[in-house]
């Protein structure tokens, strides 16, 4: 390791022993701020774009359409973050202590939504896995603004 390699580092935190598989991986696929940007903007705008289209599904009263256009722009726009910070960082800061429970609901309520979207077809079931699920994106959100599941819990009278 060079000198430059033991400021970056000492100043990032990151410890000298070799590096893992997944670190590897991270370290070779780095994109400029500009890439990481145009990656973002482009993800999170066709995540948008489904779920402007599974709105025009719901007004065609095609229910099952409109709850996997929802989830994949769902999605799509949580993944598009993966730009920003990068995968594996994402996926390890998806997982912390504040926040495990609400991914793994709103991860869970994904697939459910999906599964039952795919193999049932039911109008009503579909209609209540998406109440779920935005009301898991909503919870997962909310672990990612600083008192944001405090200011919720004092707003709707929940003592900590």
């Amino acid at each position: 390791m060079g000198f430059i390699d033991s400021i970056k580092a000492a100043v990032t935190g990151e410890e000298n022993e070799a590096k893992t598989l997944l670190g590897q991986v991270d370290s070779a696929v780095t994109l400029s701020w500009k890439q990481r940007i145009i990656g973002f903007g482009c993800c999170f705008g066709l995540g948008m774009l489904l779920s402007i289209l599974a709105i025009a599904m719901l007004w065609s009263l095609n229910i099952t359409k409109f709850v996997i256009f929802y989830t994949a722009g769902s999605v799509l726009s949580v993944c598009s973050t993966m730009f920003l910070m990068g995968p594996i960082k994402q996926c390890q800061r998806m997982f912390e202590a504040q926040r495990a429970i609400a991914t793994s609901v709103y991860l869970a309520t994904i697939v459910a939504t999906l599964v039952l979207a795919l193999k049932t077809g039911n109008a009503g079931i579909c209609l209540i896995m998406f109440v779920i699920q935005t009301l898991a994106l909503t919870w997962y959100c909310l672990t990612w603004i600083p008192g944001g599941m405090t200011a919720v819990k004092a707003m709707i009278g929940i003592s900590s």
